[in-house]
């Protein structure tokens, strides 16, 4: 896509459904639904609307710095629904404008230092990686030569090309190798996959969940993921694998943490014996 032809707003609807089949107590539920937005990202309108009405909604900014929210409930239902309409203005910007430093990391392999490592710690993966997805990293950094951006470039768009996207609404990410293996995955598949082979190669990369407009019709109305990679003296900086470059100012981060899971939209548990069933809607226009 190119980032010189979007308009300069995303209006994003998502709605969350479960239906119980008889009543039930609802535990503390985890939102993730307010945006974390870059300085070429602004919010122009918000609302967040939960049935039933929480007896209790309390924003946290939680360790990994997303603002989550928390819903508490003192009734029974036999619903939860959860409605975000929101629409942020989006201005031009250069996602490859940044300086890494100490200047030596530019070239990998590298080693983060001091303090900085053991903070990053947590997104650097197994202690070693071996296997097939650790091979194929370390062949792509050496085509690359070894350079940084150029290996983290390469890597996205070799995703891209040689593996097919496919919808997959419910499930954790698959494992990377098996991605990797079947050269076919969701967005959160193929994130998982730009990440492990990341991390294999001494970088540190965490999960990104949120919104993206895309070209491909079947990503449209999508819930979406890409990965944030650690570079000194830059900080995250963000890759979509399933597009196959770096973002753009339509990728609309929501939460980021080294565990998927934690990415989540909404998450929580509710006492009862009941079964229940989820509903979701997603959709975004440009505007």
């Amino acid at each position: 896509m190119s980032i010189s032809t979007v308009p300069s707003t995303l209006h994003i609807y998502h709605r969350l459904q479960y239906r119980y089949d008889e009543p039930v107590l609802l535990g503390p539920q985890r939102l993730n639904l307010w945006p974390r937005l870059g300085q070429h990202q602004r919010l122009l309108d918000y609302q967040l609307t939960v049935f039933p009405e929480p007896s209790g909604l309390y924003s946290e900014l939680d360790v990994e710095g997303n603002h989550t929210q928390w819903a508490y409930f003192n009734q029974a239902t036999q619903q939860l629904e959860v409605v975000l309409k929101m629409t942020i203005g989006c201005q031009l910007f250069d996602p490859l404008h940044f300086v890494i430093f100490p200047f030596e990391a530019a070239e990998l392999p590298f080693e983060y230092s001091g303090p900085l490592a053991q903070l990053l710690d947590r997104y650097k993966g197994p202690a070693s990686q071996e296997g097939a997805v650790a091979e194929w990293a370390l062949a792509l950094r050496e085509e690359a030569a070894g350079g940084t951006v150029a290996f983290l470039d390469l890597l996205c768009r070799r995703i891209y090309e040689g593996f097919s996207y496919v919808v997959r609404e419910e499930g954790p990410p698959l494992a990377p190798v098996d991605t990797f293996l079947s050269c076919r995955g969701s967005c959160r598949d193929l994130s998982m996959l730009m990440v492990a082979a990341c991390q294999s190669v001494g970088l540190a990369a965490r999960f990104v969940s949120g919104y993206a407009w895309a070209e491909r019709e079947s990503e449209k109305n999508e819930l979406h993921a890409w990965v944030e990679v650690y570079l000194p003296g830059a900080g995250w900086r963000a890759f979509d694998p399933t597009q196959g470059s770096v973002i753009s100012s339509y990728h609309v981060a929501m939460a980021a943490s080294a565990y998927p899971e934690r990415t989540a939209p909404m998450r929580g548990t509710y006492s009862g014996t009941a079964r229940s069933q989820l509903e979701t809607e997603v959709d975004l226009k440009m505007g």
